[in-house]
């Protein structure tokens, strides 16, 4: 289970980092055509909006989590003993799942609402945004995974992200 989760969390992760790449792309495209040939790329704002910028933000959520990349305050935790720490610690992780599972619940219920009505964005094409929808349950549930993983398992369910090259 856990290879898979940390094989999925790669995936997901090397996905969003090509919507970043792509959306660059794109959007240098645009501007070129804008600027350069007074002709700018159709719904070039609303692929960015619908799909880069959604893919690239929630794809990548199970690799943060993963990676203790989320933002974290360490005012009190600090200050606490050591058993304490590791309390908290639990504790985030418990509320973080929760509040990704909810997130992710919620989502899934939009996604699936924009698959039946087959929702769509009007601009000067109509350009078909549902699957994009289905990106952020997915990433919630991935995230969701990784911290249980992390929380029944401890050190053995950790999903390695070899971050520890991109530490300084």
């Amino acid at each position: 289970m856990v290879k898979l989760t940390e094989r999925l969390t790669h995936l997901l992760a090397w996905i969003a980092g090509g919507t970043v790449l792509l959306m660059m792309l794109h959007v240098m495209a645009d501007v070129i055509g804008k600027y350069v040939f007074n002709a700018p790329l159709p719904g070039t704002a609303e692929v960015v909006a619908a799909y880069y910028m959604i893919g690239c933000v929630f794809l990548p959520l199970a690799w943060v989590e993963a990676s203790g990349g989320s933002i974290v305050v360490e005012v009190i935790y600090e200050k606490c003993p050591v058993a304490m720490q590791g309390l908290m610690l639990k504790a985030a992780d418990l509320i973080s799942a929760i509040y990704y599972a909810i997130l992710g619940w919620f989502s899934w219920g939009v996604a699936m609402r924009a698959f039946r009505v087959g929702e769509t964005v009007d601009g000067i094409w109509r350009i078909t945004t549902w699957p994009a929808k289905f990106m952020l349950p997915l990433g919630f549930a991935i995230a969701v995974v990784v911290i249980l993983l992390r929380l029944f398992f401890g050190a053995r369910g950790r999903v390695h992200t070899n971050s520890q090259a991109l530490d300084i």
